[in-house]
This record gives C-alpha cells, structure tokens and sequence, in this order.
C-alpha cells in the first residue's frame, strides 16, 4: 500500500473551457435564486453551462438518462429501461464522469460511479451539464465531464405546489409530489417520487419478452434555507432514494437475479459575507448500500456499504473589482464493508487555490489542487482557463488542464481480484472553443484532445479470475457543437435545440478503438408553442460502437424520435394533460449486445399546480 506524501502546496496555471450552452437560451445569471454549487459558474464567466430547464425535463421521462440521452452529448450505456446505465463524456468511462450534488462528489465509492437510472430528475430543480476536467474543482473522476444536480431557493414567493402524475406502456406509473413555502428569510422545499413498471416490453422481431426486469424506486428529498442576517445564511439538505430491481436477462441467457439499493445524502452549509471575504463551509454524511441476490425467490445475497464523511471549506477574497482569490480545502473520511471486499477504509484530503482576472474583455482562471491521502499518491492538479470576447457576438475559449481518478474500493479490494498497488489515472487536456450568438441564434463549436494515462481497466488474470490494472494509454479527441434558436411572433413561440459530437477513442497500445465510444451522435429537438396548445418532436441518432478490444464485434448505430403535445386545461397553464409517443417509429435496437430495447410505446401525464 501507497505512503501519503508529505504536506505541500503546488500552484500551477491551467486553462480551463467548457463551451456548453444554456438549454433554450442562455445562462448569464440566477440572481433569483441561491444555488449551493458555485463553481459551476466560473468566477471569470469564462465557462457556460449547458442548463436542463424544467419545460426539458417535462417532456421526458422523469429518470435522468432518458433526459440527457435525448439532450446532450452523453453517450448512455443501458442495459435496458430501469437497468443499470453509466454515462461516456467524449469517450471516457461512467468512472471518469462526476455526478456532483451541491456541489459535492457523490460517485459511488465502491464502484467510483453512478448509475443514471436511480436518479429521478423530480428530486432536483436545476440540472447542469458541464464537459471537460473538472478535477481541481470537484476531485476525483471529473476528467470527461460532470453532470451537477441541485436544489435551488427562492424567497418571498409564498406556498406552492405541484402534483404530477403519468401512466403508460408496460405498466409503468409515475408520480410526484412538490411543495414549496418560502418567506423573505425562508425557503422550505420538499418533494416525495415514485415510479414502477413491469417492464415487460416484447422484443422486436422476436417472439419473446423482456422478463424479471420490472423495477419499482422511490426517492425523497427536502431542502431548507434559513437566511440568519445579512451576512451569514445557513442552507440543509437531504435526499433518499430506494430502489428495487429484478435484473433482466438477455436474448440467450434468462435471469432471476434481484437488486436492491438505498442511498441517502445529508448536507449542512454556512454561508457568511464579510467585506471581501466570503466563507463557505460544509458539512456531509453519504450513506450508500446495496444487496444483490442472484436468485430473487431465494433469501441468500451479496452486499455492500459505504459511509462517507465529507467536511469542505470555501474562502473567496476580492482583491480588487477585477481580481479573487480562492482558497478550498476538503476532507472526506469513507469506511466500507461488503461480502467481496471485506473491511476497508479511507482517508483523503485536499488544497487548492484559485486565482481570477476578469479585464474588459478578456478573463483568466489559474487554479491548482493537491490530495494526500492514506492509500495512494495523488498527482498535481492544475488548471488554466481563459475566454476572449473577440466581438460583442463572437467568443473564443481555451483550456488546459491535468485531471485524475482514484482507484474505487472494488478495485483495490475486491476479494477475487482487488489489487492494492493501483495508482490513479491521469490526464491531460486541451480544448478550444468558440461561440457566436446572433439575436435568438447561438452556436458553438468546441475541439478537444484528452490523453489518458495509467488507464484503470480489469483484464483476465493468470488465476482465471478478472483483476484491475494501470496498463495503456488512451487519446481521445473530437468535436462537439450545440445549435439553440428561438423564434417568436404573435401567439406563436418555436423552439430549436441541437446537439452533435465526433469522437475518437484509441488505444494507444493495441491500436484500436475503444469498446463502447460512438464516433457520431446527434440530437435535435424542435417545440412549437400556441395558446394553450404545444407540440414537440425529438430526435437521436447514435453511431455504431464496437463490443470487444480488438474490434471484431459490434452494434450497429440506431436513430430514435419522439413526439409529444400538451394542452393547458386552464388559462394559467396551472392543470396541463399530455401525452408522449417514445420511439415513434417502432425502431428495433440495442445499447448492450443481445439485450433488446423497447419498441413504440405511449405515456399520458397530468400536472397540476395550485
């Protein structure tokens, strides 16, 4: 096992651009609201986020991967509706890509993932979508991107609440309940969710059905904000999700394996003004838990428990109207048991410094971060960021930036084939972008190169037994480009958002690319909105993607649309009736070999304000 390395600083430039845009329309600046993540936003605007508004996740099924299949560039890895789903940021793995939760790291600490499909978007008010390394920000695992899920606070606006329900295909029911009550000094929101579903969709072409994979998960979630005085505001939040699964099998190999998880999520934070200096300090427990049974009739199971204490300190100082220091330091304690991995523990810790100059019309970010830790040696990380704005309507981005990814307790632990000399991953990257924005037309075209070292992948073993290893190299690089245009006149409103990603993934050691990276994706979504009456069609296209490391087997690429409409019962769009079309065209297809995916299927919905 690794030494920790002795106690310094490093303070390296890094240049740092996610060239993303806000969902229908731009996000230039939530004075309304009070949001926990506030480094999401650059501190030099230097970086845009791609926002999921609510009229987005509307028009979706309420569980995450649906929302960002079909509205960003992701790639989604499924094993089918309600299964397990891991998301690739511009060709890197579902452990390369950070969830964040007000702004902390929740990537599972057993498996360093998380899988999308036990995220149900209801319990969450503003979804961010950021590409690119964000390690010196949000730690480990934030090398291809970060997905930001988080509770936002507005106040003084008094009670309300929102009921939505929705039934369709397969027996699948869904239904939330949101209540918010807010005064000038306190927000209070709370939201309970549930969706099931047999899930016994026929596959296509076949003569047989998906079986045992009917699923049923339920999520709560309540934030509170109490504003103390004018300099100091205190904020808590909570979120509980249980889910239970029967992990269907595939076209060769039925199944009658079970699985069931709990996961709970508890922050505290402080908040204080004081001239120029602002404090942020946080307080979190995770709690994350799993049992597997291969046989669902039968009480026998595997199972795994992680426990994670996390305490973060923010100091910003404004050193001038142009230039703040940042100073952030964390500390996060985990401990974990499981029938596979025994007893483990870890202790980590961080520092890092940011430095922000914003002139008239160009801005710069350098940041820096070191991690000690009990079981590994960490690298340096750094991060340079910059953005010109060479017209009013014309802005360039560049970004340079180390990243990593620590080994999970899986990887080092795991009793048939854990090894505890893993070193993290890590990276380097480029990327340069630029966005031209004309009246209600906006495009943006972004570059990126992303070399991959010490790759974390399990290979077979001498023993017969799959065990972890640092063994190759990766390049990946690519285009991204996002498309948002809006047009209004008289009643009418239309929309258009669109989204396209080249990638290349190589392995530099063998040659090939990687399993599971679609060099082409494409979304596009068009809405038009009359009076009472709106309409909206959706589209997905995504590539082939070879199956196994020397490229001899694939899936072929696949192209999906959905149409829905909505009708506003009343005037105030406060009782609004809908119904969805998903895979219009009845489209056979796979994400996962020998595991059929849905064809046609319907969905009506109910929402209700009062």
């Amino acid at each position: 096992m690794m030494k920790q390395n002795t106690f310094y600083i490093l303070f390296l430039a890094v240049l740092q651009t996610v060239q993303m845009f806000a969902q229908e329309g731009p996000i230039n600046q939530l004075d309304e609201v009070v949001l926990s993540d506030v480094r999401l936003y650059s501190a030099v605007k230097a970086n845009t986020v791609q926002v999921l508004k609510d009229s987005v996740l509307e028009k979706n099924p309420p569980v995450l991967t649906s929302v960002l299949k079909f509205n960003s560039p992701i790639y989604f890895r499924e094993n089918g509706p309600g299964m397990v789903s891991s998301a690739s940021f511009r060709g890197t793995s579902a452990s390369q890509t950070a969830v964040i939760w007000n702004g902390i790291n929740i990537n599972s600490s057993l498996n360093g993932q998380t899988d999308f499909n036990t995220l149900l978007t209801s319990g969450y008010d503003h979804i961010g979508i950021r590409s690119g390394g964000g390690s010196v920000l949000y730690g480990s695992g934030a090398i291809g991107g970060s997905v930001h899920l988080n509770n936002k606070f507005r106040f003084d606006k008094g009670f309300k609440n929102e009921l939505r329900l929705q039934a369709g295909s397969f027996e699948t029911f869904y239904g939330s309940y949101l209540s918010e009550y807010s005064t000038e000094k306190t927000s209070f929101q709370f939201n309970v969710s549930h969706i099931s579903s047999e899930n016994d969709f026929e596959y296509l072409q076949t003569q047989k059905f998906n079986e045992n994979g009917d699923y049923s998960n339920t999520g709560f979630s309540l934030s509170l904000a109490q504003l103390l005085n004018q300099q100091n505001s205190l904020r808590f939040y909570s979120n509980f999700f249980n889910g239970l699964r029967g992990f269907s099998g595939t076209l060769t190999a039925p199944s009658k394996s079970k699985y069931e998880d709990v996961n709970s999520r508890n922050l505290l934070e402080w908040k204080g003004f004081f001239g120029r200096f602002t404090s942020n300090l946080k307080l979190a427990y995770l709690d994350e838990t799993y049992r597997y049974f291969e046989n669902r009739e039968e009480a026998v199971y595997t199972f795994g428990r992680a426990k994670t204490g996390i305490v973060k300190y923010d100091l910003d100082y404004q050193l001038t109207p142009e230039i703040k220091i940042s100073g952030i330091t964390d500390f996060r304690k985990t401990s974990a048991e499981g029938t596979d991995i025994g007893e483990a523990k870890r202790t980590t810790g961080s520092i890092g410094v940011l430095f922000a100059h914003e002139l008239e019309r160009f801005a710069y970010e350098l940041s820096g971060r070191k991690e000690f830790s009990d079981v590994y040696d960490s690298p340096v990380l750094f991060s340079l960021t910059s953005k010109y704005d060479l017209t009013e309507n014309y802005i360039l981005n560049f970004n340079f930036s180390r990243n990593y990814r620590v080994p999970s307790f899986n990887d080092l632990f795991w009793t048939t084939g854990g090894n505890e000399d893993l070193i993290p991953e890590e990276s380097l990257q480029a990327e340069f972008g630029q966005k031209v924005a004309i009246e209600n037309f906006e495009i943006g075209l972004t570059a990126f190169i992303v070399e991959i070292d010490h790759l974390l992948r399990w290979v077979p073993g001498e023993n017969g037994f799959w065990q972890p290893e640092n063994t190759e190299s990766v390049r990946n690089y690519g285009l991204e480009s996002i498309v948002n245009w809006s047009r209004k006149w008289g009643e009418h409103q239309l929309n258009f958002f669109g989204t396209y990603a080249f990638t290349k993934s190589k392995d530099l050691k063998l040659d090939k690319d990687l399993i599971y990276v679609p060099e082409h994706k494409i979304t596009a979504s068009l809405s038009h909105n009359i009076k009472r009456f709106s309409g909206y069609y959706q589209f997905l296209y995504t590539g082939p993607v070879y199956t196994s490391t020397d490229n001899n087997y694939s899936i072929d690429g696949y192209s999906l649309s959905n149409f829905g409409m909505e009708y506003s019962l009343l005037k105030n769009k406060k009782l609004v009736i809908g119904l969805e079309l998903r895979n219009l065209w009845n489209t056979s297809y796979q994400s996962m070999p020998s595991r059929p995916m849905p064809g046609r299927s319907f969905n009506t919905k109910l929402n209700f304000k009062f």
